[in-house]
């Protein structure tokens, strides 16, 4: 509120009213851009993507008989001259889309009245049909179908329809009145009954969230009240509210991953760019999405193997460990216009690289490569041979940038509010080139820590069914720590303690983290994962359970066991866990749905694997385990275990020198270690800061890597 000074003339009343209207002109004026912004869209059509740049664009890339945009041409041209065969769609509407997608993208290259009459054809059946075209059966509830999911194909693109050939002599005004009658019906239906509409980062809000957007733009200013409360909708609380918040630091989106896993991840983010697009293109502004497409490309990088098979980190019904790459991932970022030019051009590079393109979704496709952005390599070798994706605590090191590597993906995530996601805090999976040595078999639906490499300590206050997987109500779990030294050492501690949270009640487990350190060798070919485990389980009764998956049989050693993949050995030796006996075990179920399976206990393997596990009683348990990975016919030299004054530790034979993992025991009191002069000397629970390095005495010659405070 402006408050008028007092003033004891005409003259200097006027003087002060000046000065008011003058300062709140100018407070207005420092709104105005945004609210300006932020109007619904009244510019003519078309309004969204399609502009005179774009269809310039799309002109050029047509001359090339490789490029989407002359597949998509030819992919309507064969609509246009057998319609028939296309009438049937198979799935909700999805079939119809890919049909409408490639000839909105042959019209807007060519002008084609024939291209422009099939679009019309497809959207006249998505506004009005179900399964056939013509059949009549459509309408105002077809997008409810499994739980709304259908609206992801039938909004967008009869949008996109709606607005491209809006003026076109064929999109009546009769049509457009229906189409935007079907647009009300289906977001009204979404935003109160469709599943997930206000959850960012699930694939069936990806959906709705595309849809509801250029629908929005589409309409926008033709569509009465019903179309502005959409409009408000969608840039108050979809953008600016829930969007804003996952992409922001801290949230679901920080750092490019999916939490669903990417089985459901590449054609959501491939929305989510599109949409951003358009939305920034219409005035609205996200700023905490500004890094999110370079955050993409990075964990798409980060977490393709050495053989490019891409880690899933979810739900996946693929019969091998890993997945093929897909392209929606890299065209979501190259049709970004928030992607640095560089960022864009490495995308398509890697499109390029690993052959990738699509064979339904040509739009996507077309925007992607259909810029004029020249490819431009992944600059693998300047970067970190380390990153974490944020938003779902999950880190990937490998030890080279080729397919020699050592290749090792770290989870430690909190329960998110996502589908498709298990309670695995402390899982991880290991590789050494093509050879998947440690795997993650679990099957679609797992509900259990049991089905990857997880530990977990069974809880009493848990309910018997979910017993003994962690659970899905935490909070604080994550990296108390993650770091990579010059030496290229990457340690973590996922702290899981949390995970046994019971809804509102604090978890009943006092302590338990998981340690990672990684060595690599020095050329890279091998390397060494130590694997600190600690918990307070509070009973003799209750246990830690530990299991290591292979996709090759183990053999049980004197302290330990080994196994062998391909070309690569991995040798395993265990400390610390006396009178605890290993078992090997080959899970027989192949999905955790039998009768005689509850969520906690499952066991199941998507493909055949055998179980390395220890399960060591508390209360006090603390187990550590070096796992050596190198070339099958090479002599592993086996690990030791150190101990001394105020800690304990390893210490793992590595050329000339050693690499030396130990864990303060006595905080507050100094630690002196002995090593071999070249050695890599790793240090946790180190003394507090104000003891700091000044606590920690090394033998002349060796390198402190990493001191880790409590």
């Amino acid at each position: 509120m402006t408050t008028l000074p007092r003033a004891t003339s005409t003259t200097q009343r006027r003087a002060a009213l000046a000065l008011v209207t003058i300062t709140l002109s100018l407070a207005f004026a420092s709104l105005a851009p945004d609210a300006a912004a932020q109007r619904e869209p009244t510019q003519r059509h078309p309004r969204i993507l399609l502009d005179a740049e774009l269809t310039r664009a799309w002109k050029t890339a047509a001359q090339s008989a490789r490029s989407p945009v002359a597949r998509a041409i030819r992919r309507c041209d064969q609509i246009t001259a057998s319609p028939r065969e296309f009438d049937r769609d198979g799935y909700m509407g999805l079939d119809w889309g890919h049909h409408l997608q490639a000839c909105l993208v042959a019209y807007a290259t060519t002008g084609k009245d024939g291209h422009a009459a099939t679009v019309m054809r497809y959207f006249t059946a998505m506004i009005d049909d179900l399964v056939n075209v013509g059949d009549g059966k459509g309408g105002d509830e077809a997008a409810r179908r499994d739980s709304g999911y259908a609206i992801r194909a039938m909004g967008p693109y009869t949008a996109l329809a709606y607005d491209w050939l809006h003026d076109h002599k064929l999109m009546t005004e009769e049509l457009r009145r229906r189409a935007r009658q079907r647009f009300a019906a289906w977001t009204a239906w979404y935003l109160q009954k469709g599943y997930r509409a206000r959850s960012p980062a699930t694939n069936y809000q990806a959906g709705y969230l595309m849809a509801a957007t250029l629908i929005a733009v589409a309409q926008a200013g033709e569509a009465g009240a019903t179309g502005t409360k959409l409009w408000r909708h969608v840039v108050d609380d979809l953008w600016l509210g829930d969007m804003t918040k996952a992409f922001a630091p801290g949230g679901v989106l920080d750092g490019g991953d999916w939490a669903e896993g990417w089985q459901y991840g590449p054609l959501s983010v491939a929305e989510y760019a599109l949409t951003l697009r358009v939305m920034r293109r219409n005035g609205v502004e996200v700023p905490a999405a500004k890094n999110w497409s370079t955050d993409l490309l990075r964990r798409y990088v980060y977490a393709l193997s050495p053989e490019d098979k891409l880690f899933v980190g979810g739900d996946t019904q693929a019969e091998g460990a890993y997945i093929e790459p897909f392209v929606f991932g890299l065209a979501a970022i190259a049709l970004s216009d928030t992607a640095p030019t560089e960022v864009r051009a490495n995308a398509i590079a890697e499109m390029d690289r690993l052959g990738l393109e699509s064979r339904d979704f040509l739009l996507f496709d077309a925007l992607a490569r259909g810029v004029g952005i020249k490819p431009q390599p992944v600059p693998r070798a300047s970067w970190p041979t380390w990153y974490v994706a944020r938003g779902t605590s999950t880190l990937h090191a490998r030890t080279r940038w080729d397919d020699a590597a050592v290749w090792t993906v770290m989870q430690c995530s909190k329960t998110l509010d996502v589908d498709h996601f298990q309670p695995n805090a402390g899982n991880f999976v290991i590789s050494r080139g093509k050879d998947h040595l440690i795997v993650d078999p679990s099957p679609y639906g797992s509900l259990s820590t049991l089905t990857g490499n997880a530990p977990t300590v069974d809880s009493p206050q848990l309910p018997a069914n979910y017993r003994p997987s962690q659970a899905y109500w935490s909070e604080a779990t994550g990296f108390r720590w993650a770091h990579q030294t010059q030496r290229g050492v990457v340690t973590a501690r996922c702290d899981y303690a949390d995970q046994y949270k019971f809804q509102h009640r604090p978890s009943d487990v006092p302590m338990a983290v998981r340690d990672f350190t990684l060595v690599p060798s020095k050329n890279g070919t091998s390397a060494t994962l130590v694997i600190a485990d600690r918990a307070d389980t509070t009973s003799k009764e209750l246990a830690l359970h530990l299991r290591f998956r292979s996709p090759t049989p183990w053999k049980l050693g004197a302290s330990g066991a080994s196994t062998k993949t391909g070309r690569s050995a991995l040798t395993l030796t265990t400390f610390d866990a006396s009178g605890t006996k290993p078992v090997l075990v080959a899970p027989s179920l192949r999905d955790c749905f039998k009768d005689s399976v509850t969520r906690g206990n499952c066991d199941a393997a998507r493909f055949p694997v055998v179980d390395y596990r220890l399960t060591v009683p508390g209360p006090k348990v603390a187990v550590t385990q070096v796992l050596t990975l190198g070339e099958g016919e090479a002599k592993s030299v086996a690990p030791t275990q150190l101990t001394g004054q105020n800690f304990r530790g390893v210490t793992v034979p590595h050329g000339s020198g050693d690499a030396v993992v130990v864990w303060a025991t006595a905080p507050g009191k100094g630690v002196e270690v002995e090593a071999r002069p070249g050695s890599t000397v790793v240090i946790h629970d180190a003394a507090p800061s104000g003891v700091g390095a000044s606590g920690v005495a090394l033998a002349s010659g060796v390198a402190l890597a990493c001191l880790l405070y409590t």
